[in-house]
């Protein structure tokens, strides 16, 4: 089964909280995975170059887990990390026409329609090679050269990752390496990425440190890192059993509580019927200080907006101590407007051996803290890091540009007002649909992460 959305009007107040989140924020989170991966698209360009393939798409990545099966469907990351792929070779494409390549826009949206498509055996990559794909700007519908996608190979010590970009073209050969595995660290984004889940318990509650901002961020990470190996080992209580949580979540099938069943560390619930109503509700813990930004994502998509980004660059529901409980009922819209969560069958996906669609059987929640402590001075970011900040987001405008030139100049721009201006929006009390804007800066690194399966594909 899968969530699906029908609009309905919705019927709850709503307060919609401006933020504004500085890019000194990026400038700490450049050393990981995207950092990496951003070093290895010039050398990803330099190899279709050399095989001259001009006209290229990117796929859904795999990840494979310690002890764990290798899956098209371990969390939002699968399909995050090729947005980011795709963006950072839009932005590094030459201007000459000579020379530049053409990028298919998501490709792994239309490889989802092709019957058969799969670039795990010959006969689905050759599948792949029919269709025609619309291109990133322009419009061009084109039959593909070639295509890129990737597989991520968490290590043993659940903390560093080695990755691999591969590459595969219409003459039908295997998957060729792009450019050299490149090993990274993880960090809570790559985690809660992955299915992982974890909670900060007690660290830096009060917002007092005589660490830097970058150090005590740093120093976070690593607990993060710890807490969530322990998580998944059964050191410590799962999150959403511990009383230290700050944000507890509750999941009904027609208004009845469904109840958790723990795996090897890992959370699920029954798979809900067709037809059946499905509530979540997030509820703040009376001891939790402060207000709180909650993402909320079924199946990779924020409940807010249907946002697809990094849970950082996502709006966020708020609880504090003046609202402290929140009903989703479906993807919240704009204009007061949601789409109603239902149930549908998903009996195709069983019968695929990849699964290119963002439909990933899960319901993932982040917290974030408040920054309580003066903010750092701002950085000046140099045109890479603008690049990076901008891939990071790994977004494209709806409107499709005439040009690469147009496209790039989009992206940019959509990448600096992303990270000076987001909504968050809270169940207001007593008021019918009263919108106020107020302030919100998000510490970066999330308290808490937590991801619960009720569907594996």
């Amino acid at each position: 089964m899968r969530f699906e959305a029908n609009i309905i009007r919705t019927t709850l107040s709503l307060l919609v909280f401006g933020v504004v989140n500085f890019l000194f924020v990026e400038k700490t989170q450049a050393d990981g995975i995207h950092h990496q991966l951003q070093k290895q698209i010039p050398k990803v360009i330099n190899y279709l170059n050399e095989n001259e393939f001009k006209t290229v798409g990117v796929l859904k990545f795999r990840v494979k887990k310690p002890g764990e099966k290798t899956t098209s469907s371990a969390g939002s990351l699968n399909s995050l990390l090729a947005d980011r792929l795709e963006v950072g070779l839009i932005l590094a494409n030459p201007l000459d026409e000579r020379r530049q390549l053409k990028i298919i826009k998501d490709a792994s949206a239309r490889a989802a329609k092709i019957d058969e498509a799969s670039h795990l055996t010959e006969a689905g990559r050759k599948a792949l090679f029919g269709p025609r794909f619309k291109l990133a700007w322009g419009n061009q519908s084109v039959i593909a050269d070639a295509f890129l996608t990737g597989i991520i190979q968490v290590h043993d010590d659940n903390q560093r990752a080695s990755i691999g970009i591969l590459c595969f073209n219409k003459s039908g050969g295997k998957l060729e390496r792009a450019c050299e595995v490149f090993e990274v660290e993880l960090d809570a984004e790559v985690l809660g990425g992955i299915g992982e889940s974890f909670l900060l318990r007690g660290a830096f509650d009060d917002g007092s440190t005589q660490l830097t901002f970058k150090d005590s961020q740093k120093q976070k990470q690593q607990l993060v890192l710890k807490e969530a190996v322990q998580v998944k080992t059964q050191q410590v209580k799962f999150p959403l059993f511990d009383t230290a949580a700050p944000v507890k979540l509750d999941l009904f099938y027609d208004g009845q509580p469904v109840s958790i069943e723990m795996r090897q560390g890992q959370a699920f619930v029954a798979e809900p019927r067709a037809g059946q109503k499905v509530e979540i509700a997030l509820i703040r813990n009376p001891s939790a200080r402060g207000r709180l930004g909650i993402v909320l994502k079924v199946n990779g998509e924020n409940t807010l907006y249907r946002q697809v980004v990094r849970d950082f660059d996502c709006t966020k529901w708020i609880l504090s101590p003046d609202y402290t409980k929140t009903v989703v009922r479906g993807y919240q819209m704009k204009n007061n407007v949601a789409e109603k969560f239902t149930v549908l069958s998903k009996a195709e996906s069983a019968r695929r051996a990849m699964d290119y669609g963002r439909q990933i059987g899960q319901i993932h929640m982040t917290v974030f803290q408040e920054l309580s402590a003066a903010k750092p001075i701002l950085a000046i970011l140099d045109e890479d890091e603008q690049d990076l900040t901008a891939m990071l987001r790994g977004v494209q405008p709806t409107k499709q540009p005439k040009n690469l030139g147009a496209l790039k100049h989009q992206i940019r721009l959509a990448g600096r007002k992303g990270s000076q201006a987001r909504g968050l929006i809270v169940q207001g009390a007593k008021t019918a649909n009263k919108v106020e804007t107020v302030t919100f800066n998000t510490d970066p690194t999330p308290v808490m992460s937590v991801t619960i399966n009720y569907y594996k594909p």
